[in-house]
């Protein structure tokens, strides 16, 4: 009787053991899942604090453009108005109007590379939010579309349609051309015009890529408000960033104007 009193007690301390060690590798297992989850957490958190950095270069960057080639536009249709227009054609308001807004070009390029990085390592995945991450692929192919079009726009500006063409029969320390004035109503006219329409889709596809922009951001902010991420001292300094890229830029134009 005591004997088998003595082999419960064994199995009782034996199953105690057991439970024990399960426990014990439960709770370890527990706690490599909680660091992993932190880590993922922590991850996130740099990714869309990066995210944002790059979006508020493209909104900066793309608003700025956007108004340099609305005044682009503008342009080329004052010049259409002067080429087609019935009497004397003044050849230095001409080519002062090429020089000044249509003899330089500066494609958009959008700050995407912390999304694309995510895409190509496949770390997209920490970012929880799905709707954000539909967002941000629409962007991405947003701004794809933009590029294509900035390449059809840019190609014809620098062919010898235009580009050549300029070279050939435009002379810019004397602001004329050796071009008939028949020449310029028609041969420059259909250029100035083939301009409009390439510059007005590329506008426009700009305008949609900075909607698209405050659409993502404003959800991004969202997430970025609820897991409480501070970013406020970041967009100072992407301003000023901003604030030295423009400075640079009028600079590099300034030069552009010079070899002119």
């Amino acid at each position: 009787m005591s004997g088998s009193k003595l082999t419960v007690g064994r199995l009782a301390g034996f199953a105690l053991e057991a439970l024990g060690i399960i426990a014990s590798i439960l709770v370890a297992f527990a706690i490599e899942n909680w660091d992993e989850d932190q880590k993922n957490i922590e991850k996130e958190e740099i990714y869309l604090i990066s995210l944002h950095s790059d979006l508020i270069k493209d909104q900066n960057q793309l608003t700025r453009r956007i108004k340099d080639y609305e005044k682009k536009l503008s342009t080329t249709v004052d010049l259409m108005y002067v080429l087609s227009a019935a009497d004397f054609v003044d050849q230095k308001d001409v080519v002062d109007k090429i020089e000044d807004r249509l003899a330089y070009i500066f494609p958009y390029v959008p700050s995407n590379n912390t999304y694309q990085a995510l895409e190509s390592s496949g770390d997209i995945k920490y970012i929880r939010n799905s709707k954000l991450k539909i967002l941000l692929y629409e962007l991405d192919k947003s701004f794809l579309t933009n590029q294509q079009k900035a390449d059809v726009f840019i190609n014809y500006t620098n062919s010898p349609l235009w580009a050549g063409y300029l070279v050939d029969h435009v002379d810019y320390q004397a602001n004329t051309t050796d071009l008939t004035p028949e020449q310029l109503k028609h041969d420059l006219y259909n250029r100035v015009k083939r301009y409009n329409k390439l510059l007005e889709s590329y506008y426009y596809d700009m305008q949609g890529a900075l909607l698209k922009i405050h659409e993502v951001q404003f959800a991004l902010e969202e997430e970025l408000k609820a897991n409480e991420i501070e970013v406020l001292n970041q967009i100072e300094e992407l301003q000023i960033d901003d604030e030295k890229e423009t400075q640079k830029e009028e600079e590099e134009l300034e030069d552009l104007l010079d070899e002119l």
